[in-house]
């Protein structure tokens, strides 16, 4: 019962900080969800990681209320992964400041964020995000978990892409230099 409810409790802490940075931004005028709202041709493929982050959110929020738990230490190195990942979250949106979006497009303003966690990952948000889902695929291992788990990497893999490009476009030779600093991932 202690693992559904700490899990339960991590992924409750993770949206919660999703959440209140998207209300702290939009407070101050900012549009964060930019998913899907480009006319170009990205727009169908953000509008599938849209429904798969949806529903992801979702399953993640029942697992704890639906699935069997793993029965061995693994599901110490799950609960590990799961609140390494809302730690590390929490660390990168407020590294972000106003700049943090879902998305992105050619009218957003923002500035290239290279300080704090962005000095060692280019993309600790979705390392966070990716930790999320493996630790509760780890959790809970089940077709379902195991599939989003696998869904979240290679969709979120192809965003991060796509922002590259963005960034390379918008800032041109300070992304390159920052991309010679430091890994995209970890």
């Amino acid at each position: 019962m202690l693992v559904r409810v700490l899990a339960f409790t991590a992924v409750t802490l993770f949206y919660l900080i999703y959440l209140v940075k998207g209300l702290l931004l939009r407070k101050q005028g900012i549009t964060v969800n930019l998913l899907g709202k480009d006319a170009k041709k990205e727009q169908y493929f953000e509008i599938v990681l849209r429904i798969m982050t949806g529903v992801g959110g979702v399953l993640q929020f029942l697992a704890p209320l639906l699935f069997d738990i793993n029965r061995t230490v693994w599901v110490h190195v799950g609960l590990g992964l799961i609140f390494a990942g809302v730690f590390l979250f929490f660390i990168a949106v407020r590294a972000m400041g106003l700049n943090w979006r879902a998305g992105y497009n050619e009218e957003q303003k923002t500035e290239l964020v290279t300080t704090g966690i962005y000095r060692f990952s280019r993309n600790p948000a979705f390392v966070a995000f990716d930790l999320l889902y493996l630790g509760l695929a780890v959790i809970f291992p089940n077709i379902l978990m195991i599939a989003a788990a696998i869904l979240a990497l290679v969709l979120f893999d192809r965003q991060i892409r796509g922002e590259e490009a963005y960034l390379m476009s918008t800032f041109a030779e300070n992304y390159r230099q920052y991309q010679s600093e430091v890994r995209r991932y970890l």
